[in-house]
């Protein structure tokens, strides 16, 4: 596989799932705003976009927060940058993507181009948002061959999980919204179902932990890190390889997650700041050993 290729899917994972993410913790934290007047609104913006490594200058209420964090095409952080960014990736590939893949990746761009989520109930439109990244998503799953190109979309895909759900965690919601900050977490990482299976009190330290530690659930970091080991050990089987430093960087940090001994608060942030950090040394090192070659255009994202 081309090295351009093998970047425009690792990209294309991360991309989709860095939008999905965004929408769903917008709009967890957009109706936290709405419904609990406890925070200010201009620091609940604050909060949000800190957490995603936004400007927040002059953004001091719900609305201009959504409209900030939907954002614009040009703006990988944003939502439409995202998507945007997504499919400039599939069109760089589209040879090798199938057809239904592609068309649910543009729909999901020309929805967001209509602006529909600027109107004054943007719940409905984030809701909508996220209804047509799903759809891409199972797309995925039921048309792509499992060949080198999908490996490296699950690996930027696990990668990208890991850093957004620390992005989420970083928020502290439990800490600012006591009674409904914990439940809006889960929703936010798509947790409330499984996390109400393991019968577990809403507090936000147990919150944590699952979002962290739970070893079925496809979001938590554990599960994230070793989906990461499996999708660059598939990689591997089919010779792709780097002589084992990516392995040994996702290795570890599954193994870390696994085998923890401690479930104490302090413990659970110091394995979110190490697995966020984990997951920038992988990208660094499959962008090393996969996508910058010497003599290769240097493509940027």
């Amino acid at each position: 596989m081309l090295s351009r290729i093998a970047e425009s899917f690792f990209w294309l994972g991360r991309y989709i799932e860095r939008a999905e993410a965004t929408t769903r913790i917008l709009g967890e934290h957009y109706q936290l705003i709405v419904e609990d007047q406890s925070i200010s609104e201009p620091m609940a913006c604050a909060v949000l976009l800190d957490a995603l490594s936004m400007p927040h200058i002059g953004v001091e209420d719900g609305l201009l927060l959504v409209r900030s964090v939907v954002g614009e095409s040009g703006l990988p952080a944003t939502i439409t940058g995202a998507v945007g960014a997504g499919r400039d990736n599939a069109r760089a590939v589209r040879d090798s993507l199938s057809t239904d893949t592609f068309e649910a990746l543009n729909a999901a761009h020309l929805f967001l181009s209509r602006g529909l989520t600027h109107s004054s109930s943007p719940g409905v439109g984030l809701h909508r948002i996220l209804e047509r990244l799903l759809v891409v998503n199972g797309v995925i799953d039921w048309t792509m061959p499992r060949d080198e190109a999908y490996y490296f979309m699950k690996l930027g895909r696990n990668i990208e999980r890991i850093d957004m759900m620390g992005r989420l965690l970083a928020m502290r919601h439990e800490q600012l919204w006591p009674n409904s900050g914990p439940v809006a977490v889960l929703r936010a990482a798509g947790a409330l179902s499984a996390f109400l299976r393991k019968s577990g009190p809403f507090q936000g330290a147990d919150v944590r932990k699952f979002l962290v530690l739970d070893e079925t659930f496809p979001r938590s970091m554990r599960m994230c890190a070793a989906d990461a080991e499996l999708a660059v050990r598939s990689l591997e089987g089919l010779g792709v390889g780097d002589g084992g430093m990516l392995l040994r960087e996702v290795g570890m940090l599954r193994s870390s997650l696994e085998y923890t001994t401690s479930d104490d608060p302090a413990e659970i942030d110091r394995l979110i700041a190490d697995a966020r950090q984990a997951a920038i040394r992988a990208s660094n090192q499959a962008n090393k050993a996969f996508f910058r070659q010497h003599g290769t255009i240097v493509w940027s994202h």
